[in-house]
């Protein structure tokens, strides 16, 4: 069997993640998959079903957008294993920006269907040119291409994917790079982890909460926890906790008492707040 087999994974629940990950002899084959035999299959050079690394590195063109509308791309971070396409149509998404800085030598990227896209993250020393953009939608705006750079002091990494795509998608990212710098985490004075343009994320941690040491406001979007530790925001005036269904205590800084925003809980029982020491 082939190794190093780049593994394309395909969930159908209404939106398609798109995974890639070495493996040892392992691969998953999918048949009559529109996203595979449509997007995927002009990289598959010898028609075995899957998509070595060798054959993803040979691909100059990926077409993302015809495995039709119920495929909404969510993660790009497989575009690392096709560093050489020079042009690429990234399909229908949700997102609004796409880290693409892995394909240096793209020339041409279409975004007809990304109809939320606002911003594409380049490598490379020249911007690609970017086509499909309605010029009949007044409320589309021009996509906005970004050169990568590397923040490796300043920036920081999320624990919880779902927070820190809500902070890409709320204004956080000030400069509009991919990436939350401590700088910009630390000019947030109100967040929200609920908002009408994102899909519900169910919040698992509540620990890169630390890096926004100035919230005044915040709303705990949603979330199965039964404990939310916010003992590292002292300055924490107004607390949302509507979506918080399953709590049971609340942690927070000794000395700060916000305004809260409880669930309609269980029983009429609120959940009990504790002061850290």
């Amino acid at each position: 069997m082939k190794r190093n087999m780049l593994i394309m994974a395909f969930a159908m629940t209404g939106m398609v993640s798109v995974q890639a990950q070495e493996a040892n002899d392992t691969f998953i084959k999918i048949e009559d998959h529109d996203m595979f035999s449509q997007c995927f299959a002009t990289c598959d050079i010898n028609n075995d079903g899957i998509v070595t690394y060798a054959e993803a590195a040979a691909a100059t063109m990926l077409s993302l957008e015809k495995g039709g509308r119920l495929n909404i791309i969510e993660d790009y971070a497989f575009l690392k294993y096709f560093p050489n396409l020079e042009a690429l149509s990234v399909g229908n998404t949700t997102l609004e920006i796409i880290d693409m800085h892995y394909l240096t030598k793209l020339k041409l990227v279409n975004v007809t269907n990304a109809l939320w896209l606002k911003t594409i993250i380049v490598g490379g020393d020249v911007a690609p040119e970017i086509t499909g953009v309605p010029d009949n939608d007044p409320t589309r705006e021009a996509v906005k291409v970004v050169f990568y750079k590397e923040k490796p002091d300043a920036t920081f990494k999320f624990k919880d994917d779902a927070i820190k795509d809500f902070c890409l998608r709320n204004k956080v990212d000030a400069d509009k790079d991919g990436v939350i710098s401590k700088e910009e985490a630390a000019a947030v004075t109100r967040l929200s982890l609920m908002n009408f343009k994102s899909f519900m994320r169910n919040i698992k941690s509540y620990e890169d909460l630390q890096n926004f040491p100035n919230l005044e406001y915040f709303h705990a979007g949603m979330t199965y926890l039964e404990t939310i530790d916010l003992s590292c925001l002292p300055k924490l005036k107004e607390l949302d906790l509507s979506d918080c269904r399953m709590l049971k205590t609340i942690v927070l800084a000794k000395g700060c008492k916000p305004e809260i925003k409880y669930p309609v809980a269980y029983k009429g029982e609120k959940a009990k707040i504790v002061h850290k020491r």
